[in-house]
């Protein structure tokens, strides 16, 4: 069935003078037919592997996209052409910070650039409206946020970007969305508005390019990238049928052979989601346990399955990043933290008699404490209150310090000891930002705190990474004097756990049934992201995840 989309780009893409050869997945796969699809959904790589060009169909021109195009023609182009981005000296941040004096009688051209960057993406200018309401518009379409297109962007074939008339290069795109990005970002930590702006402000802010950069990253690996990478940058990509948001990977990961999983769509969803999961904890990824959230979820998914059909609303407490100083395509998670030390304990088997059986997980790990206090809710109360009541269960803590050192113990948690990112790293966070925190914060009524006091005392990165850390979490006290940041749906009563292998701390509730546990997600908790929770005499046990 040729659809109303399909029609479009077959018109835009024919030549009128030569025959052209298409491949197109919507027409030379039988949608209707479960074996033909998995036996083809298989082989999707190859095909657009050995293809002479791949044409990315964005669609039809529609409102501003003419001008969406050609801005990132243009500046995406200049950047290239500039070398924006690829030496400290030519980051954009630190270009557009400079004065003018700053720059050199050789670097004229890129003083263009940038004087050329801030006029167009200033509220002043008389076209600022149209360029804004067009980025916002062309990086909102469907295409971006579509699982399937992996495929044709993971191959080395060229790619060329098609949207009504107008043609971009992958380089033009690649380099004009780095651009758009990290002049949001400048614009996010120098604005002298509240950085929580309204999702519909019409601000370079309010531009989410997010989709677009995760897939040009897959498309610009040295090398193809493990499965677990690709699940978790790619999650929040939609598929019309659940089951592809695994399907459409498997065939492009790095791992693919060793995890030896395969398109099989007479498998549910569940299924389908177990049988992944249960594979990748074999493969040692006790970071699935990270990915999963309790709420809004498929039934038949034990609580230990990452709902991949769903975006996350908490953000996991760390990220899977390549890892650049290897010729290997081997990733690595940051920042870096070792919540069961140099341990090595039993890797994670799920039980069951057969793949579609395996709903209960066992892990060996060692019980930390049980919650005690918990406050409030990131999104529901806001900065102010979330502040004050993790300021509040610190000072309640038997294990507080007299003095300064407790009030940094609190600065540290509220981002979960972590900083934005440094290009390519996400440290921890540093002395010299804690003690400007502390600095800022002594002594200041914590009620009166907004985004904007943050960013004028110059520690706008630091409240970019308590915003995004901070959604989908409160504070807790536990049993142990233990402050920490755990997931918003944690109770009293509730389990911290170290469990082996694994980076961080979790968190766990009683069922009902027996000795199950239920999974309700990662936590920070300040003391043992290090391993201390195992030095001497820790008791390991055997819990059991349903």
């Amino acid at each position: 069935m040729v659809t109303e989309n399909l029609e479009n780009a077959l018109r835009h893409v024919r030549l009128p003078d030569k025959t052209i050869t298409l491949w197109v997945d919507a027409l030379c796969i039988n949608q209707s037919d479960e074996l033909e699809k998995s036996e083809q959904v298989g082989q999707m790589h190859e095909i657009y592997s050995r293809a002479a060009s791949v044409l990315a169909w964005l669609g039809p021109a529609a409102g501003y996209s003419d001008i969406a195009m050609a801005w990132i023609a243009e500046f995406g182009a200049r950047s290239v052409e500039l070398g924006i981005g690829t030496k400290p000296n030519l980051r954009l941040r630190y270009l557009c910070q400079a004065d003018e004096k700053d720059f050199s009688s050789s670097e004229g051209a890129v003083k263009q650039f940038i004087k050329d960057l801030k006029a167009q993406l200033s509220p002043t200018h008389p076209q600022y409206s149209k360029v804004i309401s067009a980025l916002s518009d062309f990086f909102k379409r469907d295409y971006w946020g579509r699982i399937w297109v992996v495929q044709e962007l993971s191959t080395t074939a060229k790619t060329l970007f098609v949207c009504g008339e107008k043609i971009v290069t992958e380089n033009e795109l690649h380099y004009g969305l780095r651009v758009l990005r990290n002049f949001r970002h400048y614009r996010l930590l120098t604005s002298s508005h509240d950085a929580q702006l309204r999702p519909y402000d019409e601000s370079i802010i309010s531009i989410d390019t997010r989709n677009a950069i995760e897939l040009l990253k897959v498309r610009r690996a040295a090398r193809p990238v493990p499965l677990i990478r690709l699940l978790r940058s790619l999650r929040q990509d939609k598929a019309t049928d659940p089951r592809d948001k695994v399907f459409a990977l498997v065939g492009i990961a790095e791992d693919r052979q060793v995890l030896n999983l395969r398109p099989n769509y007479s498998k549910s969803c569940a299924e389908v989601y177990i049988n992944t999961a249960h594979t990748l904890f074999q493969a040692g990824y006790i970071e699935i346990l990270s990915l999963c959230e309790s709420l809004q979820r498929i039934p038949e998914l034990p609580s230990w399955v990452p709902d991949w059909s769903r975006e996350t609303y908490r953000c996991p407490l760390q990220r899977r990043t390549l890892n650049r100083d290897t010729n290997y395509p081997t990733t690595l998670l940051q920042p870096r933290f070792s919540a069961s030390g140099t341990h090595n304990f039993i890797i994670g088997q799920a039980s069951g008699c057969n793949e579609g059986d395996n709903k209960t997980l066992s892990l060996s790990g060692t019980f930390v404490g049980e919650v005690q206090s918990v406050g409030a809710i990131w999104e529901h109360e806001g900065v102010t209150r979330w502040l004050c009541d993790l300021n509040n269960l610190s000072q309640l803590s038997s294990r507080a310090v007299e003095g300064s050192k407790q009030a940094q113990v609190t600065w540290r948690t509220a981002v979960a000891d972590q900083e934005i990112w440094h290009g390519t790293e996400k440290p921890r966070l540093s002395e010299s930002t804690i003690r400007k925190v502390h600095e800022f914060l002594t002594n200041r009524d914590l009620g009166h705190l907004d985004s904007q006091t943050f960013t004028e005392a110059g520690l706008g990165d630091y409240n970019q990474q308590l915003q995004e850390i901070a959604r989908g979490r409160r504070p807790m006290l536990a049993s142990g004097g233990y402050i920490g940041i755990v997931p918003s749906e944690t109770k009293p009563g509730d389990s911290v756990f170290v469990i082996s292998n694994a980076d961080v701390p979790y968190i766990f509730r009683q069922q009902p049934q027996g000795n199950m546990l239920q999974l309700i997600g990662d936590a920070y908790v300040h003391g043992i992201m290090d391993g201390e929770a195992l030095e001497g005499s820790a008791l390991i046990q055997t819990i059991k995840i349903g």
